[in-house]
């Protein structure tokens, strides 16, 4: 029999079994090489698989290696709390904030007890969105965004990781977007897009302040179910817009994603104004174990 490595899959952003979003951990993956890591990937086909390895920067307890199905993946946010849920539950990492060596940098996560519910928070660095310049016609029409659909609310915008963030209507226009992925990835390896992301100021819960879908055919996530990297520059865009008011310093709201395909996701987003050019963004989440065991290789 070949080698095995320990596995677990668990849902993101959520405090029930399949809700959220589905994220894979591979830990002890130290010996996996890249074409091992992406079969793995491939095959268990979630939107993110984790593999934990030893870290190789100061201060770091690990290193965390994201894969889509088809490629690695430079940062993804709910696939790091699946990395750190499982080591949660493994009894490797405790309550108190971590530092994570990934392809980005350090990145800081904290691990918060709520009585039964443990919330991870992460706190990657941000950068504002800035003005899109890409044509706006072409994505629309890939998108199956109707004219009198688009969202006067806020301007479309780019992150830094290369998302587009553009304004819907509200949920009806959401639930009504039938992409042409083709199109979609046509249009974002043209400009050099991640994903898209159509983000509603209607909520299905009246306290949460947006509801989003994300698109990324190109990495072979035709829709990320709850896309937890897009909310830090999503909440700086939502504060320019004045969707979400800084008061003493910072705001905190949800966030909703996921419902449109059935799997209902909640992130906790706190803003802190502090003394860099941009403010400190944290989204948080929980998850929920629904699989575990081991892969042979």
């Amino acid at each position: 029999m070949g080698r095995t490595v320990p596995f677990v899959q668990a849902d993101i952003f959520t405090t029930r079994a399949f809700a959220g979003n589905p994220a894979g951990a591979v830990l002890d993956a130290d010996g996996l090489d890249e074409a091992e890591m992406g079969r793995i990937a491939a095959e268990m086909r979630l939107a993110g698989t984790c593999f934990v390895v030893r870290a190789t920067k100061a201060g770091a307890v690990y290193r965390l290696i994201y894969r889509s199905p088809t490629r690695e993946i430079a940062y993804s946010g709910h696939t790091t709390l699946g990395g750190v849920h499982a080591l949660l539950e493994a009894g490797r990492l405790g309550p108190g904030e971590a530092l994570f060596d990934t392809a980005v940098g350090l990145l800081p996560v904290t691990v918060e007890r709520r009585g039964d519910t443990t919330v991870m928070w992460l706190a990657p660095t941000v950068e504002p969105p800035r003005a899109l310049p890409a044509p706006l016609p072409p994505l629309l029409a890939a998108l199956g965004v109707a004219p009198e659909a688009r969202g006067d609310w806020a301007r479309p915008a780019l992150t830094a990781d290369a998302d587009v963030l553009l304004p819907i209507v509200g949920l009806d226009a959401l639930r009504a977007l039938r992409p042409d992925m083709a199109a979609l990835a046509a249009f974002a390896s043209a400009h050099g897009l991640r994903g898209t992301c159509v983000v509603s100021r209607e909520t299905v819960e009246p306290a949460s302040a947006s509801h989003c879908r994300f698109f990324a055919p190109t990495f072979g996530i035709p829709e990320d179910i709850v896309t937890g990297s897009v909310h830090s520059p999503l909440a700086l865009w939502l504060a320019e817009a004045g969707v979400v008011r800084l008061r003493d310093g910072g705001a905190a709201f949800t966030a909703e994603q996921g419902d449109t395909v059935g799997r209902p996701g909640r992130l906790a987003i706190e803003i802190e104004r502090g003394d860099g050019p941009a403010p400190r963004v944290r989204v948080g989440g929980s998850a929920v174990t629904v699989l575990s065991g081991s892969l042979r290789l």
